[in-house]
């Protein structure tokens, strides 16, 4: 991702746009070529030694911020040594020593007779001792190994990175994808259960459209938020025909960030969006039934009267092909919460089950209401297996 430093956009008439980079621009590609052979001659070298000749070569190219974007990215794709245990303990016994060696030598001690004091006291050359002090700091750990990609590759990378910045201020997303094939829906509705996310669904003719809203008053998750929208962001040019608005706040400003398919953003998830969020794979191994199995890939369910959810899972009965499907809220989905109990309300549906982070049980009331719903599951971090197959049983 881009820090908001370095994203680039203008604002006319409350429309933001990207400042996007033409992806066949000679210079850039050039340029990218630079920083690519730069990192690949870095195995082995310091983050801060990487860090500093990537800024040397971005700041003398003639878009400095352009550049410095770009250098970013690549530092995202790399991998760092982890420090070796004990690294804290050593400098903390390695400094008690240095300073009792300091207070043994007389007022007239000499720099190089410290040195030479110290060097009788520990236990290896003071050069060895000074390169593994500060090992575990971020600047210190060598490169491994990084996510290579190609100078387009990572201009692509760059484009979709800045059309994904403002949506860390985003209250509100609407996406329309017109008249696509369901396979491309399903393959986007999977993301956005793999990002965290619940959205009111409908159909409009032959469009889906989408609308994700934030997180309402808890400012606490709006970062989380917003990156889990921006990684949604990433699979929504799946889609060939699409449009996309989102509705940015913050202290200085409310605009409208808008998107459609005519803008140079790639999806580097085309080839594999068959995602299952770790905890739903972790589920699917520990259920363990012999009435009910699982499907992971579920597909939109109607809600209502015009309505569609997107279940997580859903369980199937083996001999009667009963279906019940489970739908997540996290701490941020308060609003879609409230919503789906209302919906529940008004049309009981004995074919779906709410998982519901014990977050937004924020009092006693509405603890004991949810804790007494039929249709809710309360979880710390994800449902249990157990419990879930206690409100399978009839």
């Amino acid at each position: 991702m881009l820090t908001r430093e370095l994203l680039l956009f203008r604002v006319r008439d409350g429309k933001l746009r990207p400042s996007f980079v033409k992806q066949g621009d000679a210079g850039l590609l050039a340029l990218a070529g630079e920083l690519i052979a730069e990192v690949e001659a870095a195995r082995g070298r310091s983050r801060d030694e990487v860090e500093e000749a990537l800024g040397l070569k971005a700041g003398a190219y003639t878009r400095p911020k352009v550049a410095r974007g770009l250098a970013k990215l690549l530092v995202d794709r790399m991998s760092f040594e982890e420090p070796a245990e004990g690294v804290c303990e050593a400098r903390a016994a390695t400094f008690r020593e240095a300073a009792r060696v300091l207070r043994a030598l007389p007022p007239d001690a000499t720099v190089e007779g410290y040195e030479a004091r110290l060097a009788e006291t520990l236990p290896h050359p003071l050069p060895e001792l000074r390169e593994a002090l500060y090992a575990d700091l971020p600047g210190h750990r060598k490169l491994l190994e990084w996510e290579a990609l190609s100078p387009g590759e990572l201009l692509a990378r760059y484009n979709l990175a800045l059309a994904q910045g403002p949506l860390f201020d985003a209250r509100r997303l609407t996406l329309r994808a017109r008249a696509p094939e369901l396979l491309r829906v399903r393959k986007v509705l999977r993301w956005l259960k793999f990002c965290r996310l619940v959205a009111e669904v409908r159909r409009d003719g032959e469009d889906w459209v989408l609308e994700v809203e934030g997180p309402g008053s808890m400012l606490a998750l709006q970062k989380k938020y917003g990156l889990q929208l921006a990684s949604f962001l990433s699979v929504v040019p799946v889609l060939e025909r699409w449009h996309l608005t989102a509705a940015i706040e913050n202290p200085r400003r409310r605009v409208t960030l808008v998107l459609d398919e005519k803008d140079p953003l790639v999806s580097p998830h085309a080839a594999a969006l068959g995602h299952i969020p770790p905890e739903v794979a972790s589920l699917a191994e520990s259920f363990e039934d012999a009435d009910w199995e699982l499907d992971l890939l579920p597909l939109p369910r109607h809600m209502g009267a015009t309505g569609l959810c997107v279940p997580d899972l859903t369980f199937r009965h083996r001999n009667t092909g009963r279906e019940v499907a489970l739908e997540l809220f996290h701490a941020w989905h308060a609003g879609p919460l409230a919503r789906r109990l209302e919906e529940l309300r008004s049309r009981p549906d004995e074919g779906l089950l709410l998982g519901v982070d014990r977050a937004l049980a924020r009092d006693a009331q509405a603890r004991t209401e949810l804790e007494a719903h039929p249709r809710v599951v309360l979880f710390h971090g994800f449902p249990s297996a157990k419990r879930l197959r206690a409100r399978l049983s009839p």
